[in-house]
């Protein structure tokens, strides 16, 4: 999935479920933010005091970087979970839709207490629970047959297109050029909500696949996780939800809507604010967009020195700030998956 899944999509699914624009916001953010968390030096503040980030995105590292250990400790927690299908180990790292593993971490947290940064761990399980349709038969781990692709086929694309869009993916994005890991193969056409392709597996199997499809599965699924949530915790639901049935229609038109992805976020933007979606729009509706870098922002000055390294102030209220929970939160989601989940079904990664 890209930005207009994970933020927008989530977004509007959170608004439309009850919750009001600022959780709504807190909660999409953090499902985009998984995408794009790519630091994990500690920051040593000249205001006293230290703050380990936590590295939840991928498309940013270096060749050097595509290993074992970083594949165990992002990929598999936070973008390919494994789906524990098969006997063979490698069959059962195999991220699946809906798998069991996905709804054990699902109901371990709604099973859970609130904390301070409850609403940014429902955003990272939910930017996890959607990539379990998009990324499905797919192991996020370099392996040679199970993330190979062959005879693959794009509805409105020539192979020669898909190709030049490839050969661009492999230029700029190292998670292309490198071994077969996740759906490399495939460049970004499994998170593209629009598409419809096919591909056959190692084993000559074929897969004939609608995006629109998964996408609107997927949607409906993170909006009964919601309902859950709200229903758990109901001082959350600001209105009453909206019955899923009166909305699927735009969901699916939007999830058909072809083009590049800041194409197709303006049209989520301004459904949103139309109020297509059944709620009444405010100010924060209207005026939805993503910054990657508006919660670092908010709790961290950057001290540029020339000739030396950046330092960092704490700004005021860091301890309750949305960049810190989002780490709290990735940090624990992490180990919780790795040390506590998987284990439970004799798959040991951590």
């Amino acid at each position: 999935m890209q930005e207009d899944f994970h933020f927008y999509t989530m977004y509007a699914l959170a608004r439309s479920a009850g919750f009001n624009a600022d959780n709504s916001h807190i909660i999409a953010y953090s499902s985009q933010h998984t995408d794009d968390a790519k630091y994990e030096h500690a920051l040593e503040f000249v205001n006293g005091g230290r703050f380990q980030q936590v590295l939840s995105a991928h498309r940013f590292l270096d060749l050097a970087a595509l290993g074992k250990a970083t594949c165990y400790r992002i990929w598999i927690p936070f973008h390919f979970l494994p789906g524990n299908l098969g006997v063979d180990f490698y069959e059962r790292m195999l991220t699946r839709a809906n798998s069991i593993v996905a709804q054990r971490i699902l109901e371990d947290f709604l099973g859970s207490d609130l904390k301070a940064y409850s609403l940014h761990r429902l955003g990272i399980i939910l930017h996890v629970y959607a990539d379990t349709w998009s990324h499905q038969n797919f192991v996020g781990l370099i392996h040679e047959n199970l993330n190979d692709i062959k005879a693959l086929k794009i509805k409105g694309e020539t192979g020669g297109g898909f190709r030049t869009i490839l050969k661009g993916l492999k230029a700029k994005v190292v998670e292309y050029a490198g071994p077969k890991l996740g759906h490399a193969q495939a460049g970004t056409i499994p998170d593209e909500p629009f598409r419809e392709w096919e591909h056959k597996d190692y084993q000559g199997r074929r897969y004939d696949i609608s995006n629109p499809q998964r996408a609107l599965d997927a949607a409906q699924n993170c909006y009964m996780v919601l309902l859950r949530f709200l229903r758990r915790f109901p001082h959350y639901a600001l209105n009453p939800p909206m019955p899923w049935q009166e909305m699927v229609d735009v969901f699916s038109n939007l999830f058909d809507t072809n083009g590049e992805p800041g194409d197709r976020i303006q049209v989520w933007q301004a459904a949103i604010s139309d109020g297509r979606f059944g709620f009444v729009p405010e100010l924060k509706d209207k005026t939805l967009a993503y910054d990657d870098r508006q919660w670092f922002r908010q709790a961290v000055k950057v001290i540029e020195v020339s000739g030396e390294p950046d330092q960092y102030e704490r700004l005021e209220g860091f301890e309750h700030s949305n960049w810190k929970y989002f780490h709290d939160a990735a940090a624990f989601h992490r180990f919780t998956t790795l040390h506590e989940v998987l284990p439970d079904y004799g798959i040991i990664c951590g």
